[in-house]
């Protein structure tokens, strides 16, 4: 009987406890799972934190105009195992980015790689070997 309690009581404690990173994790639907986008940019900052880091980045249209974008990672630890470091890439930095576009139109986007101007190439994944 004491289990007949305890069990779920303790189950329905844990997902009202649950951390809130936890309840605000998403995947990849908000974006263009289909189509790979390529874009000429500069780096206005880069945020190192957790549960995924943020790029900002300036990209300038045809018609002479900036538009303010910004593209999440994977998690830090794949980020580092990927070769990542906190300070590598800098505001000025002109970089080459590849990722997938949200849906809803707005300037943001799924980072897959950055091409460095060095023509490193730096993964939001870790490479196979």
């Amino acid at each position: 009987m004491r289990n007949g309690f305890w069990l779920p009581a303790a189950m329905i404690a844990g997902l009202l406890a649950r951390p809130d990173s936890l309840a605000a994790h998403h995947g990849a639907a908000a974006y263009d799972v289909q189509t790979l986008t390529t874009l000429s940019a500069v780096v206005t900052s880069f945020d190192w934190r957790n549960p995924h880091a943020l790029l900002h980045f300036n990209v300038t249209d045809e018609k002479g105009t900036t538009e303010r974008w910004t593209a999440e990672t994977a998690g830090l630890i794949i980020l580092v195992r990927a070769g990542w470091e906190r300070d590598v890439l800098k505001p000025g930095d002109r970089i080459s980015i590849i990722g997938r576009r949200a849906t809803n139109g707005t300037h943001t986007m799924l980072l897959q790689r950055v091409v460095l101007p060095s023509g490193q190439e730096l993964t939001s994944f870790i490479p196979p070997k």
